[in-house]
């Protein structure tokens, strides 16, 4: 039997995600397309994002990881002050930036960014 564990689990909003670093151009594949409101986690095999009233969540896997940093905005959406966590990945030959506003609070989500860069084993 496989146990799942759950190394973090937080609401937030989901900016969305975009190639190449340009805020409009947004990827638009297995419903990355749309904002919305949720909840992220972490697990074994890597970040999750899971909308509301959706059964399916997002997943970003460790492997595809190749860093994570904080904004001020993401996909052309400001966060009014607000820390937003932009995780950069690699899918199919894409460079891709997914953003998040899990906290109001900078350290939290310096934090936050350092604990996804040591577990995606990528150096800062």
């Amino acid at each position: 039997m496989r146990v799942n564990y759950c190394l973090l689990m937080t609401k937030g909003n989901y900016y969305g995600t975009e190639v190449a670093g340009n805020w409009w151009k947004r990827y638009r594949e297995k419903g990355f397309f749309a904002r919305a409101n949720g909840e992220l986690w972490m697990d074994e095999s890597g970040i999750h994002f899971r909308k509301l009233l959706t059964s399916a969540p997002l997943s970003i896997h460790w492997d595809e990881i190749t860093g994570a940093q904080l904004g001020r905005s993401h996909a052309g959406r400001w966060a009014a002050g607000r820390p937003v966590l932009k995780v950069s990945f690699g899918r199919n030959e894409l460079d891709l930036s997914a953003g998040f506003q899990l906290s109001p609070d900078w350290p939290t989500m310096e934090q936050f960014a350092r604990d996804i860069i040591a577990k995606s084993n990528l150096v800062e």
